[in-house]
């Protein structure tokens, strides 16, 4: 009896590991999947996509300027432009954001509430080991301090959590910069 136990502890096991696995999807099919879910959030939002900055504030409604990496970015608050102060290599940058999918129910992922999250992501300007791409490229066009952005950043770009499967993410950034005297 404790045999047969094993022998269908086993065979179940197996069924169970070799049922999740599924090959049959590449990264290649994950990266394509992954843009035609930026490419319906777009048009569920009614975003324009732009390959130019605007250069006039307020943008546009619902217009995201398109980098060269891919990155999707909508400047939403200038911040302090009285000041003059831009971010500079090394600063640091403080950071409260609102994190989503980009599926068609879009679940919150973080957010910026001091309640859930009393500390606030804190960061390097261009030192990347310490969040990802993306955000390093947000936060240098956003460039000053009290700046708002909404971004939409693909896998390659993001954190490595959503590398795979190839996951896009949203993210409401507000920051605040602390110059490196």
């Amino acid at each position: 009896m404790r045999s047969f136990f094993a022998l269908f502890l086993t065979i179940s096991l197996s069924v169970v590991v070799f049922s999740a696995c599924d090959d049959n999807v590449t990264y290649a099919d994950e990266l394509d999947i992954e843009q035609n879910l930026i490419k319906s959030f777009i048009q569920r939002q009614g975003i324009t996509v732009v390959d130019k900055m605007p250069q006039t504030y307020p943008w546009p409604e619902k217009v995201f300027y398109k980098s060269s990496t891919g990155l999707y970015f909508r400047l939403t608050e200038q911040g302090d432009i009285a000041s003059g102060d831009t971010l500079e290599t090394g600063d640091m940058v403080v950071t409260r954001f609102l994190q989503y999918n980009l599926a068609e129910k879009a679940d919150t992922l973080s957010n910026l509430s001091t309640l859930d999250y009393p500390y606030p992501t804190v960061f390097n300007y261009l030192d990347y080991t310490q969040v990802c791409v993306g955000w390093h490229e947000a936060v240098g066009y956003m460039k000053r301090h009290n700046s708002e952005a909404t971004i939409i950043v693909f896998s390659r770009l993001g954190f490595s959590q959503f590398n795979r499967p190839a996951t896009p993410m949203g993210y409401d950034l507000k920051i605040k910069i602390q110059k490196n005297y």
